[in-house]
């Protein structure tokens, strides 16, 4: 899949969810993982969510910008976990593009915030996985699973690469 046709597969898969939790390494060598709103999917294969410049995941992040950022849609028929590199910049006219007015609860003096920052995760590659929306679809493949003494597969997986030198492991 090209990377055009990768970019709109993600979108579509990410489209209506708009929280995230995204993971970072820590000063303590454990993963942190905490809630973020994602503000926007950009063209370029990019995450984009608002932070501070003062935020500990901007420390973790300059010490190691792997990232890893899930997302499971209200209906829990999608599931997507995004791995990449992150990075974190001051920048007033991106804050002002991508402002709304809820955000003044988490950046007080709004978008011209000295502590504010754009928060960006360039997408290597994301896992997903569909299933069907129906609880009784849900309920019918465990039963034919265990009819079958089998383990239940219920939905799709797949996996989108934005970037095709990224490595996995695992």
């Amino acid at each position: 899949m090209g990377p055009e046709r990768a970019r709109a597969e993600l979108r579509r898969l990410l489209d209506g969810i708009s929280t995230s939790m995204v993971t970072t390494m820590g000063s303590d060598g454990l993963l942190h993982a905490r809630p973020m709103l994602l503000a926007r999917f950009e063209e370029t294969g990019q995450l984009v969510f608002l932070t501070h410049l003062s935020s500990t995941k901007r420390d973790d992040i300059d010490r190691d910008a792997r990232v890893n950022a899930t997302f499971v849609s209200d209906k829990g028929d999608r599931y997507v976990s995004i791995s990449g590199h992150a990075a974190v910049a001051h920048d007033t006219s991106r804050m002002r593009d991508l402002w709304h007015p809820t955000y003044r609860a988490w950046f007080p003096n709004g978008p011209e915030d000295r502590d504010g920052a754009i928060f960006t995760v360039s997408i290597a590659y994301a896992d997903y996985w569909k299933t069907p929306t129906s609880h009784m679809v849900r309920i019918w493949d465990a039963l034919k699973a265990i009819t079958m003494g089998r383990v239940v597969e219920s939905g799709t997986r797949g996996q989108v690469r934005l970037k095709p030198d990224s490595g996995q492991s695992g």
